[in-house]
């Protein structure tokens, strides 16, 4: 009995801090308090790159986004902000608050097209401390 019920205290927990990508027609956009970089309008020749963060029992504290070392955006569970970019190479960061800087920032490249969406996932690893990036394919473009 004391395995049973051990057994599902753990069920419990985990799917409590389980998340998911919001559908990109129902992800809030960050208030632009909270955005830090201007690239948002459409330019000529520019790529779009869209940033959502998971929804769920992610932690409370933000997920910051950083493009090319500096900081671009602070996003909530469930949020989601775009930017309007130059083609080329660009590094995509995200780290979550951490007021002790413990906390690693997960990174990756792309080589952005023109005329291209690329749409990224932030979420958190199981531990909570640290953040993941990943490019994917929403349902709709």
């Amino acid at each position: 009995m004391k395995n049973i019920l051990l057994a599902f205290a753990v069920l419990i927990s985990a799917g409590g801090c389980a998340t998911s990508p919001p559908p990109i027609n129902n992800a809030r956009s960050v208030p632009m308090e909270r955005v830090f970089r201007a690239d948002a309008l459409p330019l000529a020749n520019s790529a779009r790159a869209v940033f959502v963060r998971d929804a769920g029992l992610s932690g409370g504290a933000y997920q910051h986004l950083y493009i090319d070392g500096k900081k671009a955006a602070s996003l909530n569970p469930g949020e989601k902000v775009e930017f309007m970019l130059t083609p080329g190479k660009h590094i995509f960061g995200a780290a979550p608050t951490d007021s002790s800087d413990t906390r690693s920032l997960a990174v990756t490249e792309q080589d952005l097209k023109t005329d291209k969406s690329y749409f990224y996932r932030i979420q958190m690893d199981g531990d909570s401390s640290r953040a993941t990036l990943q490019r994917f394919m929403p349902d709709y473009q």
